[in-house]
């Protein structure tokens, strides 16, 4: 029995101070402690819970980072389940509802799946969903952690119950901060009843989950100003995995002259252009730009704005509009620009955080980034000297960058070369899994 209660006592010291270590570092791990040995208490490994609308093989952004968070936790010797709806990120799809994938068991729930075209359709499959998973959540076995992202919205309040029912760990990863992101693009107005009971939920959550993981440190002043105790504000970025995008020489992509119509430096988007993305300064930098016929323009992907970037390339010979890139040819996609652009607006400062820089930094290329200077992507790029940020508005400021960089290969190749050391170091899927794994470790 003295054994027992001394296990159990170191236990507690580590992992109280596991949380602060984490709560206080944010891109290395070697910080915190050896974990104490268990053997004498605990028989079997942790199992863990994962809760999103979306998840393998669905290829929207949160589907692909929880994936690729269970993979690495099963591989770490974690028993991993994913809870999952059977329609797609675009809608239509219907997928099985049992699937095993490189050891996650993935339990996907019956709910509608009429896609993003309008506001009511989201409003429906997310309905349909909080309800499945509410039912569902109830009859699984107990798990030790519940890991709820935030698609749909305040899904992890559905996490409450379980761990209050359970003794379940809740874990909240917050890839937007609802509901101030549908007030900031006026889909609720602001005072609301809806928006004042939104709020209050959202609050709830955070105040009673046992970690709130932030993608960044202006999205984690908000989590603790909305009631998170800074101890339990994590920040941890989402990631790329540099085994998979790897930088390629232009001589040897195959996709370069395919997507940029022969210009000699090609400025590139990629990704989302959804409504809280700076799509009019950059456009407006562009034509700026259009009588520098040896810089050309191409944006890829889809959103609420690709019709802003159709218009201006029916306008602007300059720019160049193309659908997403298969999977396995991103390496060849990102590779293919020279300068990447990202944008964000002021007005969502901290409440989403753009993923795309970590793709880009994969790929050995410097980011423009126009948007605040606060934001997850201006610090880093600041830090690791990667490219460089400006101003919402300053399409003027950002012709004029992409004009030296486009007369500098050797300034251009050096920030790409600062980008892909810095993400094989700090913001490499393998570095981030690994805190996300100490931090669920520290809860149990």
């Amino acid at each position: 029995m003295e054994m027992l209660d001394s296990t159990r006592s170191a236990r507690e010291v580590w992992r109280r101070e596991a949380q602060a270590a984490i709560a206080s570092s944010r891109f290395s791990h070697a910080a915190i402690p050896r974990r104490p040995s268990t053997r004498h208490v605990i028989s079997r490994e942790m199992r863990v819970l994962l809760l999103n609308q979306f998840f393998h093989p669905d290829l929207s952004a949160t589907a692909q980072i929880a994936t690729q968070l269970a993979e690495d936790l099963v591989a770490a010797g974690l028993e991993v389940t994913a809870l999952a709806s059977r329609g797609s990120y675009l809608g239509g799809e219907k997928l099985p509802s049992r699937e095993r994938h490189s050891g996650v068991e993935i339990v996907r729930l019956p709910s509608t799946s009429l896609g993003k075209r309008t506001v009511l359709h989201r409003a429906v499959d997310y309905s349909s969903f909080y309800a499945s998973a509410a039912i569902r959540l109830a009859t699984l076995p107990r798990h030790d952690v519940l890991v709820a992202l935030t698609t749909p919205p305040l899904i992890p309040a559905v996490g409450l119950v379980v761990k209050a029912l359970k003794s379940t760990k809740l874990v909240c990863w917050m890839q937007d901060f609802y509901p101030d992101v549908a007030v900031a693009f006026d889909a609720l107005r602001p005072g609301s009843i809806a928006t004042r009971a939104m709020s209050a939920a959202a609050r709830l959550v955070m105040h009673q989950a046992d970690a709130v993981v932030a993608l960044g440190e202006r999205m984690r002043e908000r989590c603790i100003n909305a009631g998170v105790p800074s101890e339990r504000a994590v920040v941890i970025p989402n990631w790329s995995d540099p085994d998979v995008v790897r930088p390629v020489a232009h001589e040897m992509n195959g996709l370069r002259r395919e997507l940029t119509n022969g210009a000699r430096t090609v400025v590139m988007y990629s990704g989302n252009l959804g409504r809280g993305h700076d799509v009019a300064t950059l456009v407006d930098a562009a034509r700026r730009l259009r009588s520098w016929h040896d810089i050309g323009f191409t944006f890829i992907g889809d959103g609420a704005k690709r019709t802003d970037v159709e218009e201006a390339a029916r306008e602007l010979p300059n720019v160049r509009l193309t659908s997403y890139q298969p999977q396995d040819r991103l390496s060849e996609s990102l590779s293919a620009g020279d300068l990447h652009l990202i944008s964000l607006l002021g007005q969502v400062e901290g409440l989403i955080e753009p993923s795309k820089l970590y793709g880009i930094m994969a790929a050995g290329r410097p980011a423009l980034f126009v948007g605040p200077s606060r934001s997850e992507v201006a610090c880093t790029i600041q830090r690791e000297r990667c490219g460089l940020v400006l101003r919402n508005g300053d399409a003027e400021g950002l012709a004029a960058a992409i004009r030296e960089l486009a007369a500098n290969p050797s300034e251009r190749a050096a920030m790409g070369q600062r980008a892909r050391t810095a993400l094989e170091q700090r913001y490499a899927r393998r570095v981030a899994t690994a805190r996300f794994r100490e931090l669920l470790e520290s809860l149990y």
